[in-house]
């Protein structure tokens, strides 16, 4: 098992009234929201209710027009954090892979290990090979992103982000742009992630995983968090009117 050095107890990142707009557009409208160490939160919701803008805000890559974000009680929203800092403890996973076509495996996630955490060359293909194995891909360190299927090119986003050692996992939709039958392979990855303990937020429309894998399930819509519970519970005794619409059309 790898020891990201993760807190398995305690509030990993608190949300306080966050807002954000695009423009006339309210997407984040309040949002409270507190995530604990070792927690698998899965967000799911229709198109358009904030799921992907509330992943984006945790770390900052959107900032909240209004509101806080604390990351390990900090708040990170402070301008005089080093966000760049704050980023290496939290990894992300995008829909879209995102690796260098002119790179390797081995060579996608050795690069930010030496250029932001400064490893050696010898440290970082000894961490970047430990990942690769942990995500069952290392036979596959010398291939190139072409060479290699979509659903071993996310698992080896996960490795890149995974080798940063986070204290945090962001996913976004990281299966939807797969062909089914690889979408098991990426979700089964994710399962040992969780089952290691590590701290995962999830947006995700496999509602399989956010039964089975996710601590809890959030429900947004238009830009609120609609219920949030335990998911075996909350998916079978809806509270939430439009929750039980969506639920209608997904399962």
């Amino acid at each position: 098992m790898t020891d990201y050095g993760g807190s398995s107890d305690g509030t990993i990142v608190r949300l306080e009234r966050v807002h954000k707009w695009f423009g006339a557009l309210h997407v984040l409208k309040g949002l409270d929201l507190e995530i604990c160490g070792g927690e698998v939160v899965v967000v799911i919701g229709p198109s358009g209710s904030g799921k992907s803008t509330l992943l984006r805000c945790i770390n900052l890559l959107e900032e909240p027009t209004m509101g806080k974000v604390f990351f390990q009680g900090q708040d990170i929203t402070d301008v005089r954090v080093n966000l760049n800092k704050v980023r290496t403890e939290i990894g992300i996973v995008f829909q879209a892979f995102n690796l260098f076509p002119h790179k390797t495996a081995m060579g996608n996630i050795t690069l930010a290990l030496e250029q932001v955490l400064k490893l050696d060359a010898g440290e970082a293909s000894e961490r970047a090979m430990a990942e690769l194995k942990h995500v069952g891909l290392e036979e596959k360190a010398d291939s190139y992103p072409s060479q290699l299927s979509g659903g071993q090119q996310q698992r080896v986003a996960i490795a890149r982000a995974l080798a940063m050692r986070p204290k945090l996992m962001l996913f976004d939709e990281v299966t939807s742009a797969l062909d089914p039958e690889l979408v098991k392979e990426v979700l089964d990855t994710m399962t040992r992630l969780a089952e290691e303990g590590m701290t995962m937020v999830v947006v995700t429309h496999e509602m399989g995983f956010a039964r089975e894998v996710g601590t809890r399930l959030v429900f947004m819509n238009d830009g609120l968090i609609a219920e949030d519970g335990d998911p075996k519970q909350v998916m079978q005794n809806p509270t939430d009117e439009r929750f039980r619409s969506f639920l209608s059309h997904v399962l």
